[in-house]
Formats: C-alpha cells, structure tokens, sequence
C-alpha cells in the first residue's frame, strides 16, 4: 500500500471512489474552490491509501477551532473517510486514519475528531482506534395542531450570501458559553456555499419589524421541518419556530441534531419530544498523553450539558 495526497492521485479514481462509497463524486472543481476560500483544510488536502495505481481508501485531514471547557483549542478533525467496497475488512482505512494521525502529532494536537452514524461499519472501526463518543445527539417531534395559528410580527425569508456576515454575528451570539462546534471560522459557510450551488437554500432568515434576529437551516426534503435554531432571543426562537409550524399544521414537526440543554430546554418549553440517541454522533481521541481519551467528553461540556455541534458545521 502507497499513501498519496489528492495531487498525486487520478482525480477521476477519487470520484469514482466517492461514487461508490457514499453515492456522491467529489468535482474538481469543489475541491478547487474549498482549497482555495476555506482555511480549516490542509494543504494535501487529501490522503489515499494505493493500490495497482488507484486509490482505495480516503481521508480528508482538516484543522479547526473548538471551544473546550479549558479554553479554545484546535484539533484535527476527519472528514469522508471511506474505503473501496472490494477492500473492506482489509485495513486500508485504518491504516490511513493512523496515517493522518501522525500528522496531526506533528501539528501538535492533541486530540482528533470525526463525525458519523452509529449505523455504519466505519463505527466500529473508529472504536477499534480508540475514538469514543463525545455525547448522544437527540431528536425532537411535536405533532402540530390542525388550529395552529401563524405567529404575528414575524417572517422567513431565504438567505443570500449577502447574509452569511449576520449568519457569523448571530452564531456567535447564541453560541457564546457554549463548548464544541462554537468557533466557526468567518470564511467557512461563504467557502461551502461558494462550492455548493444550492447551499443557502437550506437557510431561512428570521425578521421581525424588518430587523433580522436569526436564522434557521431547513430540510424539508428530509422531512426535517428545522435542523439549527439559531435566535438568540427566547421569544424571537419560540415564534420562528411557530412560524415554521404553521407551514405544517396538523402535521409532525421534527428537528434533529439537539445536543446542548440550551437547545433542550427550549425545544421542551414549546412542547417538543426529545429522543435518542439518533444515529449520528461525533467522536474523538487523544492523540498524546496525558490527555486520557475518557476525559474528552467533558472536555467538551458534554457533562454539563453544553457540548454543541450543529449541522453547519458537520464535517
């Protein structure tokens, strides 16, 4: 087995890979426009495990900024792992993953990060490494009344990346206490919308008397009514909420993804049924000691309920 980066490696082999191993090619041109706009990348981009001159296992390497309980810190993060369907069980993958994680000891980190489904053989083979799970991600349902009515003095109206800079301040204001997924950096949504044609379409921006005072990431295709709730006011979140009801009264509302009891605790006080854990989860491990892989979790505000990821930043 070779390990070769994205540059070194056919890139029409990488999206064949891709292809097959998640129903999805990675373009050329998206990789061209992320290595360009988005920091959180490294300069490889990606490494490939090669075999007869063609790859057969994938990891993207990333970096990014996370908020821990003992202040900010980055950490390697792993992104589109997948191996071949024809080498599973064979060890391309781990071998790759252990690969990566020399080079995130190199960069001095102490610890990396990935996130996937509990449901998938990647699951087991990440434990296999050591990674844990950081906490249980939960989803919410309430059944919506047929007399449901439309809140008053509120709107939703689609984002434009004109929007992605009041995106960041809101962020950054519901955010703040927060630990996880709370550092997103400025050039990361503009990078993903910029390689993702139709990405802003899954955000909706809340407006009350013509001042913008939130946003919401939809997926209705997904029979997810709302997925990221970000309003840092309680009455403003409690009427966009209702406000996205309304479009499906008499109907289930779900959202998914819950992790902090900040976000518990409001979804519960407007009638929402918490359940999990869903099968999405992040994970982790301590790359050096004496950082013990155990503690990670409430390193991350995981104990004391303020580990947040939410879906703009899966990776």
């Amino acid at each position: 087995m070779q390990i070769k980066t994205y540059d070194e490696v056919d890139h029409y082999e990488v999206y064949r890979l891709g292809a097959v191993a998640f129903g999805w090619g990675m373009s050329e041109r998206a990789v061209r426009v992320t290595r360009k706009l988005d920091p959180r990348y490294l300069d490889s981009f990606a490494v490939y495990a090669v075999e007869n001159g063609k790859p057969v296992a994938q990891v993207i390497p990333m970096k990014f900024p996370v908020r821990l309980t003992t202040g900010v810190e980055e950490v390697g993060g792993l992104q589109a792992v997948c191996s071949h369907p024809t080498v599973w069980g064979k060890g391309y993958a781990r071998r790759l993953m252990q690969h990566v994680h020399n080079m995130f000891r190199d960069m001095d980190f102490r610890i990396s990060t990935l996130t996937t489904s509990r449901n998938i053989r990647g699951h087991h083979v990440y434990q296999g490494l050591g990674y844990v799970n950081i906490t249980d991600f939960q989803s919410g349902t309430r059944r919506v009344p047929r007399s449901h009515h439309r809140p008053k003095g509120i709107r939703l109206r689609k984002a434009a990346r004109r929007d992605l800079p009041e995106i960041q301040r809101l962020f950054r204001a519901y955010t703040k206490g927060l630990c996880g997924w709370t550092m997103r950096l400025p050039e990361a949504l503009p990078a993903i919308a910029a390689s993702e044609h139709d990405y802003l379409e899954r955000f909706r921006m809340v407006v009350r008397d013509g001042e913008v005072v939130g946003y919401l990431r939809i997926r209705p295709s997904w029979n997810i009514n709302f997925e990221e709730v970000i309003v840092p006011d309680v009455t403003d979140y409690r009427d966009a909420i209702s406000l996205r009801e309304y479009e499906v009264k008499g109907k289930v509302s779900r959202t998914t993804w819950v992790t902090a009891k900040k976000d518990q605790d409001r979804l519960k006080a407007i009638g929402y049924d918490l359940d999990g854990p869903i099968g999405d989860t992040t994970m982790a491990v301590s790359l050096r000691s004496p950082l013990r892989t155990r503690s990670i979790p409430s390193l991350f505000g995981a104990d004391s309920g303020l580990f947040a990821h939410y879906p703009s930043d899966d990776f």
